[in-house]
């Protein structure tokens, strides 16, 4: 499984009522509040409630669309991932100003994200208990800035107080997601495939997201206000809120281990120099014998990511030792000045299914691409290769394993769950590697990339590891 995250560039909390002019586009963490007003019409005291909004620049991710780093032709899923920050004890010290409000973490409620429909500004309010926003109300606020609930900037308001009245009432809002807490302590985890799609691939506006508890609890007067914390991309610590891009384009080149007893993927891998590069066409692919009669004529190639291309094929007439040839027809990298045939070779193999006799290997994995303990930078693009053989031997292993990796941030976040290496075959050579990408990861954190075996219904943890910090790149 891929992953990339995407972290945001702006946020900030907005509030209802006497908190109409409250701006906390700094604050470390967003209060996301309901409640406090019960019966008593009193400004100081009738019912309000806040909405959390923010920004995540999808450039980045839209280039790797583009270039097929990520093939949105595959599985692709869109979570926003948010850590709860339980409110502080200053935040949930009852009031006295006027008559008692009592304050409590919140508990057995819903969250709703939705799409907003307008440009924001952050705005520069900072401590919400500094500020007397939560803490109690006296006078005004110290700093008042832009957004707020009225305004997206100090130039234009919203449609409607709040971004919407209702947002999932709203005809503006097409999609949105919901998720229910029970204890109150869990984090941010919402499928916001639909919304990201419909920036991405529909043509809409990315203006941001808003985070907001379900109407009928924004609309309860109690009084008790009922507050649950979020970390902000200001947080000084690892838990910066995030979009979690997930794909699945690990693939497996049987080229060395071509059957007649089921189908088979032939990959062509397209290179410019030392990196992988799309070709602008190509026409189809032929499978032939070595000696140059057709097998199969007219099959359409079909690309995975960037510079990896393949096709099915089930060679159902072959036998074993028959050596055949895969002609890639007509690839052009710059109409008008290239256009070639590219031809590699394969052998077909014993019976992939009975003749395979299984075995549990003890491996030894080698390596490389980034040594262990190194320092890298926010701007890296780096392939890790890993070698694997038999143990006290030098023998490729014949069974069909897979070796798959981790990363850990930190030792204690799994940021990439466990995820099988890209298996190619170049020039007769399997190649193992992962790629990775440091421009998403946070900087000033320790990573190690964990490996594992599965192999016949084992599941082993691997010693190697290889570990590594990222600083920002000056």
């Amino acid at each position: 499984m891929g992953i990339l995250r995407i972290y945001p560039d702006k946020n900030n909390s907005i509030a209802s009522g006497v908190y109409r002019n409250f701006n906390a586009g700094q604050n470390a963490v967003t209060d996301l509040f309901y409640g406090g007003g019960g019966t008593d019409t009193a400004p100081e005291k009738r019912n309000s409630y806040s909405r959390f909004i923010v920004h995540f620049d999808l450039t980045d991710l839209q280039s790797k669309i583009a270039n097929v780093d990520i093939n949105t032709g595959l599985t692709v899923t869109y979570k926003l991932k948010m850590k709860n920050a339980i409110p502080k004890d200053k935040v949930l010290e009852s009031e006295y100003e006027f008559d008692v409000l009592n304050k409590n973490i919140a508990a057995s409620f819903d969250l709703i994200c939705f799409p907003i429909n307008k440009d924001f500004d952050e705005g520069r309010g900072y401590d919400l208990g500094k500020e007397d926003y939560l803490v109690k109300q006296v006078g005004n606020p110290l700093i008042t800035g832009y957004s707020n609930w009225n305004y997206a900037t100090s130039t234009m308001a919203w449609d409607a107080p709040g971004v919407y009245t209702d947002p999932t009432g709203s005809t503006a809002v097409t999609s949105y997601s919901a998720q229910h807490f029970d204890l109150g302590n869990e984090d941010i985890d919402m499928d916001i495939t639909d919304i990201v799609n419909g920036w991405i691939l529909s043509g809409d506006t990315n203006y941001g997201l808003g985070v907001a508890y379900r109407r009928d609890y924004e609309l309860l007067s109690t009084d008790t206000r009922y507050i649950s914390s979020f970390f902000t991309k200001h947080t000084n610590t690892a838990y910066k809120p995030f979009i979690e891009v997930s794909y699945n384009q690990a693939f497996k080149d049987d080229r060395a281990d071509v059957t007649n007893n089921r189908v088979c993927r032939l990959f062509l891998y397209t290179f410019s120099g030392h990196n992988p590069t799309n070709y602008y066409s190509a026409s189809t692919v032929s499978i032939k014998t070595y000696a140059g009669a057709d097998v199969y004529t007219g099959l359409t190639p079909t690309q995975l990511e960037t510079g990896v291309y393949y096709v099915d094929v089930w060679m159902s007439g072959a036998t074993k030792g028959q050596q055949y040839k895969d002609v890639w027809q007509g690839v052009t990298f710059n109409p008008g000045y290239d256009q070639q045939d590219y031809t590699q070779f394969f052998t077909i193999q014993n019976n992939f299914y009975f003749t395979n006799a299984p075995q549990v290997n003890n491996y030894a994995i080698t390596t490389y691409g980034l040594d262990n303990n190194s320092i890298v930078n926010t701007e890296e693009t780096i392939r890790i290769y890993a070698d694997v053989r038999v143990n006290f031997s030098t023998n490729y292993p014949k069974n069909h394993y897979d070796l798959q990796y981790r990363l850990v941030m930190n030792n204690q976040e799994a940021v990439i769950p466990w995820t099988s290496f890209n298996s190619a075959v170049i020039n007769n050579c399997v190649s193992n590697y992962l790629v990775l990408e440091t421009k998403w990861l946070l900087h000033n954190q320790t990573y190690e990339i964990q490996l594992r075996m599965n192999e016949l219904g084992t599941v082993r943890t691997l010693p190697e590891r290889v570990k590594f910090k990222v600083l920002r790149n000056f």
